[in-house]
């Protein structure tokens, strides 16, 4: 998948470095694990295409305001400098990692923005999504067995995924009803680079106690990726052949091809409360966020935020949330997005006495009373991050 063959990773948060193979083999069975705060924004190998590389545009080609009706706050964090908001469930239980004051970083749940640390006896255990009922998944390094383990936890216990010998699990989402998706993987050493991804099998978990049953790919499909599940169990994500075709799964696990704005390929990252799949699509210089109908015709949500690049990361009826380049800041500094309809606003960056975003993005959105509150990180100049929440009325 696009973004994974650089040979780099992001050393804790937001900080990337070269990488090291003498620092030991999970580096390299990982293929460039990054924290996997970016996971929903790691896809679509097309050529030469990434997913989300913003580049500022110019004051004259548009300009994408930010909003005024949303208070952004940063959360509290572990003792730590950096911290990041990967994911919430839809009554507002948040998670993501964080550094602590030792030097390190840790999973970390926010309950009414108060940090609570996962217990996960893992290297670099990194949450992917939570639900309402508290259960949490994600995935880490056993340093031990020299593998990669999808994980679950719930209520201060820590299981790991069912997988059958020989495979590895790499959740993506939990659903409320308690449905996991993500992808296997062979436990085999592999490479980063074209066709390392090949082995990528999209999967679903019933339960987190359930065997994995592997979902059908579209012919001439090596591989794939599942992100996302719908309030009625519809799947979403991506079928690998020469590039990225957004996929939807129907509950009875037939896939369905979805169309792309220029025919270069996309991804389906997120299945809205109404049940309207979100993501983004290639278009000549970049990504533009995108949201397909129940029929499956393609929304452009990225015409109007401005710059070459944008993604849809998360949704709820009416309002989709992510990233995308703006006309505001210099170099190439995305920004947190929330759409409403087809009109883009900027979630302003947070800051505080010792830290000043400049940039930022949004991983998840719920409705909470009559508050639309959004979460995501916020960037300084220096790529440090802060886990934020933006409360929207």
């Amino acid at each position: 998948m696009g973004g994974r063959g650089s040979g780099r990773r992001t050393s804790r948060l937001g900080v990337r470095r070269g990488g090291d193979r003498s620092a030991g083999p999970h580096l390299r069975r990982s293929r460039d694990m990054r924290l996997q705060a970016l996971l929903a924004a790691l896809l679509l190998a097309l050529g030469c295409g990434l997913v989300v590389v913003p580049v500022a545009a110019s004051v004259a080609e548009g300009e994408m305001r930010a909003a005024t009706n949303c208070a952004v706050r940063l959360l509290a964090g572990l003792g730590g400098r950096g911290s990041n908001a990967i994911a919430a469930s839809s009554n507002g239980l948040v998670v993501g990692i964080a550094d602590t004051a030792t030097g390190g970083s840790a999973p970390v749940l926010w309950r009414d923005g108060r940090p609570t640390p996962l217990t996960v006896p893992l290297q670099t255990a990194v949450p992917t999504s939570a639900n309402r009922a508290g259960v949490v998944v994600g995935t880490g390094y056993d340093a031990t067995h020299e593998v990669l383990v999808g994980w679950w936890w719930r209520n201060g216990m820590y299981h790991r995924l069912p997988v059958s010998p020989g495979d590895i699990a790499l959740p993506s989402m939990v659903s409320d009803s308690g449905v996991v998706v993500g992808v296997l993987i062979d436990d085999e050493e592999h490479s980063d680079g074209p066709g390392a991804d090949e082995d990528e099998r999209p999967a679903v978990w019933s339960t987190v106690t359930a065997a994995p049953r592997r979902l059908m790919l579209p012919s001439g499909a090596r591989g794939g990726h599942a992100f996302a599940i719908g309030p009625d169990g519809t799947i979403g994500g991506v079928a690998l052949a020469d590039g990225g075709t957004p996929v939807l799964w129907e509950p009875t696990g037939t896939p369905r091809a979805l169309p792309t704005l220029a025919g270069r390929g996309g991804v389906v990252l997120a299945i809205d409360s109404a049940g309207q799949a979100l993501g983004q699509s290639a278009v000549p210089g970049g990504t533009h966020a995108v949201e397909w109908n129940a029929s499956g015709l393609i929304t452009d949500l990225g015409a109007a935020a401005a710059g070459p690049a944008s993604s849809a990361l998360a949704g709820i009826a009416g309002i989709a949330v992510g990233a995308g380049s703006t006309p505001y800041f210099r170099a190439s500094r995305p920004q947190a997005v929330m759409w409403v309809g087809k009109s883009a606003r900027i979630l302003p960056p947070g800051s505080d006495d010792q830290f000043a975003g400049v940039s930022g993005s949004a991983s998840s959105v719920s409705r909470q009373g009559g508050t639309t509150v959004v979460v995501g990180f916020s960037a300084a100049a220096n790529g440090l991050r802060r886990a934020t929440e933006w409360s929207c009325r």
